[in-house]
């Protein structure tokens, strides 16, 4: 995987920082699979409970996919929300999870929904940016720039100032498991492999986005698309929890990044872009859809194009609204030209039907009303504003919303509801509908609580 130069800056120092004089106990309170959001998360909590932790991560670095997210922390009922002209609360915000949970495991969803809001607070605590609010549930960076390169290290920082043992380039290969019960993990260390026994585990290591065999197992209908989940997103923890008995769920309900930019050595996600203010056209150079839509429904409309792709279209003020947008010109992630007509012939699109669907779209700008397609978010440009800016796209792996049913205190459960002992479950390694960050800092910390409560007979 390549990242940006900031994003691999940062990897640099979590690799230092995660291999520092790392001696492996053989015993220890709670041992935690995976050291993304979530991971990280749940070691935050289980070390101010007072348990041992031993975090563990098998690329070189921490951060997983939370390393990666570009653009916000969805949340109800934040501090910062709730002193809006409109308040918005865990009840709306619950409300717009309903539009994509299918009807399933409800109870999961109102509890991340109320979750959500404390949990921005305390991401503020730490130091994170949230100050930002967009349509209502998206925290984003008061500063600008990729969220995901400002979260990370937050977390991180939290994780090292409780003296967590954190240990990178080991996977968990397999739990332990004795008398039906987890007991501990075993790990492929830089100096071999060896056990770790514990009396709770949790297992926070990802979704499944980047395993294509996964992929074409669980959620056919983006088998062949490229990922911008996080490499280590290989369904590890799934597995795991499936051998020890877990009920698997979900696992075709997925949250797809809509808008992947070929990069020729990889995808990035342009969701920033599409937050702020581009539309979508298709090769007739027509808008087919609502540009914040519900992500699955709104990936399978891309995909389902003539061409299986889709061209995102902006001005100048759209940058202009978001940091992280100048970088992305930067880096040449989409081209530029002065008027409309020259847009289109870059882009291989008809001059003309480009033309009249930007002068349809400032008829939506001016009145706020997408009377074809139902847009009420993100619309901050006119698209009137030279440089107008293209870029190709389509839909990619990235959030995999099914796997290990949980109950409510972040159990892993059998299929019969009854949890397997010592075994817990984060982020996307749970079956949890919702948005990538807030599912993995809300479970994470869900979870590392109770682990630690159990551990140390508190529960």
């Amino acid at each position: 995987m390549k990242l940006s130069r900031i994003a691999a800056a940062l990897a640099a120092g979590i690799l230092a920082a995660g291999t520092a004089g790392a001696v492996a106990p053989e015993r220890t309170d709670v041992v935690i699979v995976g050291a993304g959001g979530a991971g990280m998360s749940a070691a935050i909590e289980a070390r101010e409970a007072g348990a041992k932790v031993v975090l563990l991560e098998k690329l070189p670095f921490a951060g997983g996919s939370t390393l990666l997210a570009s653009t916000a922390f969805n949340a109800g009922g934040s501090a910062i929300q709730m002193k809006m002209p409109k308040p918005y609360t865990a009840d709306d915000y619950y409300k717009k999870l309903l539009k994509g949970a299918k009807g399933k495991e409800l109870e999961n969803v109102r509890q991340l929904a109320d979750l959500s809001g404390p949990t921005a607070d305390w991401l503020v605590s730490l130091g994170a940016d949230l100050g930002r609010v967009i349509n209502g549930s998206q925290h984003t960076r008061k500063a600008g720039g990729a969220f995901g390169a400002m979260l990370a290290p937050v977390l991180l920082k939290r994780v090292e100032e409780l003296r967590t043992d954190l240990r990178t380039s080991s996977p968990a290969t397999g739990l332990v498991i004795e008398n039906g019960r987890v007991s501990g993990v075993r790990v492929k260390g830089p100096k071999g492999e060896y056990e770790i026994r514990a009396k709770a585990v949790v297992l926070a290591a990802g979704g499944f986005a980047s395993n294509p065999e996964l992929v074409a197992r669980f959620s056919p209908q983006w088998k062949g698309f490229p990922s911008t989940a996080s490499v280590g997103d290989t369904g590890d923890g799934i597995l795991m929890a499936e051998k020890a008995g877990a009920a698997l769920s979900q696992l075709d309900l997925t949250g797809p990044q809509t808008v992947a930019y070929d990069t020729g050595h990889g995808a990035v996600s342009l969701t920033a872009v599409r937050y702020n203010g581009a539309i979508l056209v298709n090769s007739d150079g027509r808008r087919f859809t609502n540009e914040l839509g519900n992500t699955a429904v709104l990936g399978k409309a891309i995909a389902s194009q003539k061409t299986g792709h889709a061209w995102l279209v902006f001005d100048q003020a759209s940058v202009d609204h978001a940091k992280v947008m100048e970088g992305y010109r930067k880096n040449g992630y989409f081209v530029s030209a002065e008027d409309p007509a020259g847009l289109a012939r870059k882009l291989g699109l008809p001059e003309a039907a480009l033309s009249e669907t930007i002068r349809r779209w400032h008829a939506v700008f001016d009145s706020k009303q997408d009377t074809e397609f139902g847009r009420k978010d993100s619309i901050f440009s006119r698209i009137d504003r030279a440089p107008y800016y293209g870029a190709k796209v389509s839909p990619a792996s990235q959030i995999t919303f099914g796997g290990v049913m949980r109950d409510l205190k972040a159990r892993a459960v059998r299929p019969d509801g009854t949890p397997v002992p010592g075994l817990y479950v984060a982020g996307e390694t749970a079956s949890q509908y919702g948005q990538g960050l807030t599912i993995a800092v809300c479970l994470g910390r869900l979870a590392g609580r109770n682990a630690a409560l159990e551990a140390l007979g508190t529960k």
